[in-house]
């Protein structure tokens, strides 16, 4: 079973929303977490990779695409020469996921749903070479989050499966009523709130893990 973590922007907490997926799954079935494209990541440096690994309690994979400066993805492939095949990537992952043989695989994108990848791709693009799968959207419990959430909603070629949202960032006036706003305002029905400091995502678990996808895989 895959699941793919977007983000409705950039550091909107897709990091600590797979993390804290990760530690509370391996604990109810058997778990992977990867992230195959990553800027702002030096020699020596697993980044959020490492970070997702660690919370699933594996040693983390690191792919060809890391980058060193922490910058559009597209632009980092773009200095390395390396610039990115989507077919590439998801093949990629398609290994990792053999090696590892994982009932879930966490797969969490770089950036937010349309970062650019290269000219004319996006991160939705590689979500689309990753199907099939069920796609998770994050967005921080913080003011903004309504603009935020309708706009990728509206920009998306298909609807995400789950919403979740992240208490990654600082609070303010709105945390903890924007997702009865969203729900309230009819933009979108939020699975589960993260908050800071959580140590599970008992919503974002009990959904997968009852999920007829993850029922149906041996």
């Amino acid at each position: 079973m895959r699941v793919v973590i977007l983000g409705t922007g950039t550091d909107v907490g897709k990091t600590y929303v797979t993390a804290c997926l990760a530690r509370a799954l391996r604990d109810r079935s058997s778990v992977l977490a990867l992230k195959p494209i990553e800027s702002g990541v030096g020699p020596g440096v697993t980044g959020d990779a490492g970070v997702i690994a660690a919370a699933a309690g594996h040693a983390a994979a690191l792919s060809p695409w890391r980058f060193p400066r922490p910058v559009s993805p597209h632009l980092g492939a773009r200095e390395a020469g390396a610039p990115l095949a989507l077919a590439e990537v998801a093949a990629w992952v398609v290994v990792q996921e053999q090696l590892a043989a994982k009932r879930i695989s966490l797969i969490e994108l770089a950036g937010g749903a349309f970062s650019p990848l290269g000219a004319g791709l996006t991160n939705v693009d590689l979500a689309l070479a990753l199907s099939p799968a069920l796609w998770v959207l994050v967005a921080p419990d913080s003011l903004g989050v309504l603009h935020d959430v309708t706009a990728t909603l509206r920009a998306l070629p298909r609807a995400p499966d789950a919403l979740v949202l992240s208490g990654a960032r600082a609070p303010d006036q709105s945390t903890g009523s924007n997702a009865y706003e969203l729900s309230n305002l009819g933009i979108a029905t939020v699975l589960d709130v993260v908050s800071a400091g959580a140590s599970g995502c008992p919503g974002t678990v009990d959904w997968l893990l009852t999920h007829p996808t993850y029922k149906s895989r041996p």
